[in-house]
């Protein structure tokens, strides 16, 4: 007697939703996409940034962590935007807290988006909130951050590529 073996469809569901996901992000590579239109209405395409040096950071307005380093980060920010620094910020919180997301960036001059608005993301869609990525004046993914960013952060990863 002959054995067949059947496949459940819904058993091949994970296989292929993991197909479907985003590919980490690799360090020294070039940067994956990232395109939207940030709070204010301006579109935003970081690949065509090229030439500035662009911290990428997965925030969520409930994460302490975040409330934590985002003065830090507008300091540095105002500090060195005339240098070719640029900010995005990427809300992953819900949908219905966008206001939210979107009064405390700007409470702090930040630009930023919510991650189910972008029309095109390269990047994972979720992370441990705050998650940065930071790309250099060629478009290369030079380093990622997870947790709070203290001022060294800035000093001892930023700096020296917006000073080359």
């Amino acid at each position: 007697m002959k054995r067949t073996t059947r496949i459940s469809s819904l058993a091949l569901v994970p296989a292929l939703l993991a197909g479907l996901a985003a590919a980490a992000p690799t360090i020294d590579e070039p940067a994956p996409a990232l395109q939207g239109t940030l709070f204010g209405g301006r579109e935003f395409d970081l690949a065509r940034m090229r030439g500035k040096v662009v911290l990428v950071n997965f925030y969520s307005s409930y994460c302490k962590f975040c409330a934590y380093e985002i003065g830090l980060l507008e300091a540095f920010y105002e500090e060195h935007h005339d240098e070719g620094f640029e900010v995005i910020a990427v809300g992953v919180d819900r949908p219905e807290d966008r206001q939210r997301v979107e009064r405390m960036l700007g409470i702090y001059n930040l630009p930023g988006t919510m991650v189910h608005e972008l029309t095109a993301c390269g990047f994972e869609r979720r992370y441990p909130t705050p998650t940065a990525f930071v790309v250099d004046r060629e478009g290369i993914l030079r380093f990622r951050i997870t947790g709070a960013k203290a001022p060294y952060h800035y000093q001892d990863m930023i700096l020296p590529l917006i000073r080359n």
